[in-house]
């Protein structure tokens, strides 16, 4: 999985908003950015390693997950339509026992404190700093978590990167099929291209 340290850290951020370098005090902190309604309303957020947003669409709608995915270039991550904490915690528990063998982040805003727990193979496996999360996330992470942009902004300003996790079973089982296919593929084409550039298949060397 792509840890969200991997990515760039504020580059989605609008023009004029500073982040802070020490993110310490994000869970007792208010949002900041805009105002309005939406930076006060709670928020939930499952992170994920899957890369391909359609197919953590698919993953969702298949488990009853409803939200809206959105894809970076760390994970693909589901903005949940039912932000109750109970929810939250299904979602991350569906999501990460399908994943298995990397983490989630169930990422919940309430009340302007952000928590955020950590969940491995379908197993809580307890809480994660805010800062230390989101401190080298994705840009959208933080702009999403701190309600500087809500998920329908980042639509705007992200084309082809946003999935609605509304899908027919029917539908979500082909995607998952579809991408199965294709990463299979994809996966033949780097054994050939590893073969073809190989100047000694056969592992032997000459003196």
């Amino acid at each position: 999985m792509s840890q969200p340290g991997d990515a760039e850290a504020h580059g989605d951020l609008p023009d004029g908003v500073e982040v802070p370098d020490d993110l310490s005090g994000l869970d007792a902190a208010p949002p900041v950015g805009e105002t309005g309604d939406h930076v006060e309303k709670a928020v939930s957020a499952i992170f994920t390693p899957i890369a391909n947003g359609r197919m953590l669409a698919a993953v969702c709608s298949l488990n009853d997950v409803k939200g809206r995915c959105l894809e970076t270039s760390a994970g693909a991550l589901v903005m949940l339509d039912d932000a109750s904490i109970e929810n939250s915690a299904r979602a991350a528990e569906v999501l990460s026992g399908f994943v298995k063998t990397q983490p989630v982040l169930q990422m919940d805003r309430r009340g302007g404190q952000i928590t955020i727990i950590r969940w491995l193979a379908g197993v809580n496996a307890g809480k994660v700093a805010p800062g230390l999360a989101l401190d080298n996330a994705p840009g959208v992470l933080e702009t999403l978590m701190t309600g500087v942009q809500t998920v329908d902004e980042l639509a705007m300003t992200h084309p082809g990167k946003v999935f609605e996790a509304r899908m027919s079973k029917m539908a979500a089982f082909k995607e998952l099929r579809r991408a199965a296919k294709d990463a299979k593929k994809q996966y033949k084409a780097m054994e050939k291209n590893k073969r073809d550039s190989d100047p000694d298949p056969g592992g032997s060397s000459h003196a």
